[in-house]
């Protein structure tokens, strides 16, 4: 790993702060924010972990040591990608949540950097987006770095909306307004929370989608609905309300991006999304976004939660990261692992037409190929021919492709866990979670990533997607393939990984 800033450079940023807030009427003293963060900023013992534990996701995001959740201010800036995210810098366990940081670039390999914002004040940093100041709205623009601001919120009851921003590529960040609100707390839950926030280029403003309340299980209608607030701004720091948007689904970590549909540029919808992944898509004319108000499900399995996209993306694409949610309990906390919970692996969100309709796909993104290490390639065989071919195949880490033509159901079994396909009923099923994929033109198509810890399905080219957490049986790498009747495999890829940590 390079070698990193000192903590002295990160703290002093801190310990200079002062917080002012009219919102919650707070007066941090400097010893109070010394003591504070001088506690949080622990990076610098995470330097004796390293990436060969047994449970150690070998081309999933960890963070080195101890526990992360959310994946927050998600960034493109100068060649990097930057992903921060929700972190307890002294525990395993959830608390003391502080952006923890990291960089890579080509969302594959990452490197972890000291934790970027850290508490003050008596409160936590809770989840929130990060954006490249393109047009020094903030005005703290330092020669030819454009600005990275950093728009979370400040977890002390009632939260509000609060910033920071960086002019050395996200490597320190200073409190805007020595951390007070930038957007105070709605009056609608003490704790609204999770700014999404993005240019919105056609009416050249800036844009932050707030969840600000959650719909009650009892009570009349109007009461279940849950309420997202849209702002507008033009300097990052007065923020003017555009709209509310209530649903009975919405709750926490809300994301808004717009995609083209079918890969049309001039014909893009925007699509809203909440942490357990139920979506809407629609229009936005920079203040208020109309849709026909169905619901539908990004992820079927059971561990995919608080997903977020890059902004600020160099290509074409809308690359997304979720948070891989077990709990502390977690299959990594039971193995005494250093660290605890993973992130899902990037993939792309395209919008297709269907038969249905409009509908989210997404699909890993084209640089885990980077890792491909050795591939087996088969065509047009027989179950029966499949099996003996397969039983050649000894692997650990795998990214794995099959179309077949199912003439009754199909089992395969990956390092001893069973994925089947049920052609009743078009699904895939692995365990509780029951992915959709019905028959196209007699074909059926199935992705799988296997990692260490967690396997990811994706049905039909991402048209459903499955993210669940699963161990493989210890020291059984085959796989193999069972059906009854005719099914005709017509392709089957498997890709050996290698780690993505090893260098």
């Amino acid at each position: 790993m390079k070698k990193i800033k000192s903590l002295i450079n990160i703290s002093i940023i801190f310990l200079t702060a002062t917080v002012l807030s009219s919102s919650t009427n707070l007066v941090a003293q400097t010893d109070v924010l010394s003591k504070q963060n001088l506690e949080m900023q622990t990076f610098d013992s995470y330097k004796e972990v390293d990436y060969n534990q047994i449970l150690r996701p070998q081309f999933h995001f960890t963070s080195l040591k101890n526990w992360h959740n959310d994946p927050n201010g998600m960034v493109w800036y100068d060649g990097e990608y930057h992903l921060f995210f929700q972190h307890n810098p002294k525990d395993t366990k959830w608390g003391n949540m502080t952006w923890g940081h990291a960089v890579s670039v080509d969302m594959v390999h990452w490197e972890q950097l000291p934790h970027a914002i850290l508490p003050y004040g008596g409160g936590t940093i809770f989840s929130g987006t990060a954006v490249v100041d393109q047009n020094n709205s903030l005005g703290k623009q330092k020669g030819n770095n454009k600005t990275m601001v950093a728009i979370f919120t400040f977890a002390k009851e009632p939260f509000y909306q609060a910033a920071a921003y960086s002019t050395d590529k996200g490597r320190s960040f200073q409190l805007v307004n020595n951390g007070a609100a930038i957007v105070p707390n709605q009056g609608f839950d003490k704790s609204e929370r999770d700014p999404k926030v993005f240019w919105h280029q056609a009416s050249k403003k800036w844009v932050m989608v707030l969840y600000v309340k959650r719909g009650a299980k009892e009570g009349t209608p109007e009461e279940k609905l849950g309420k997202v607030r849209f702002f507008t701004s033009d300097n990052l720091t007065d923020w003017t309300m555009a709209s509310d948007l209530d649903r009975e689904w919405v709750f926490e970590c809300m994301d808004f991006v717009e995609l083209p549909v079918d890969g049309n540029k001039n014909n893009k919808k925007w699509l809203l999304y909440d942490a357990s992944f139920d979506y809407e898509i629609g229009t936005f004319d920079g203040k208020t976004f109309t849709t026909d108000k169905k619901v539908f499900k990004g992820d079927f399995g059971t561990n995919f939660y608080a997903a977020q996209s890059f902004n600020n993306s160099p290509d074409d694409r809308t690359v997304m990261i979720g948070w891989m949610n077990q709990g502390n309990n977690s299959v990594f906390q039971k193995a005494g692992m250093p660290f605890n919970q993973q992130m899902s692996f990037p993939t792309t969100m395209e919008l297709r037409t269907t038969p249905e309709g409009v509908r989210l796909y997404r699909r890993p993104v084209k640089e885990l190929e980077k890792l491909y290490t050795k591939s087996y390639k088969f065509k047009n065989l027989s179950v029966e021919k499949t099996e003996k071919e397969l039983s050649n195949v000894k692997a650990e880490l795998i990214d794995m492709s099959i179309e077949f033509e199912p003439k009754n159901s199909i089992k395969l079994i990956i390092r001893g866990l069973e994925v089947a396909y049920d052609q009743r009923n078009g699904l895939f099923a692995f365990g509780t979670s029951k992915v959709a994929a019905p028959t196209i033109d007699g074909k059926v198509k199935l992705r799988v990533l296997l990692d260490r810890a967690s396997i990811e399905l994706f049905a039909n080219e991402g048209a459903a997607v499955s993210t669940c957490y699963a161990v493989p049986e210890a020291g059984n790498y085959s796989i193999s393939l069972s059906a009854d009747g005719d099914t005709k495999i017509n392709s089957l890829v498997i890709n050996e990984l290698k780690s993505s940590w090893i260098k």
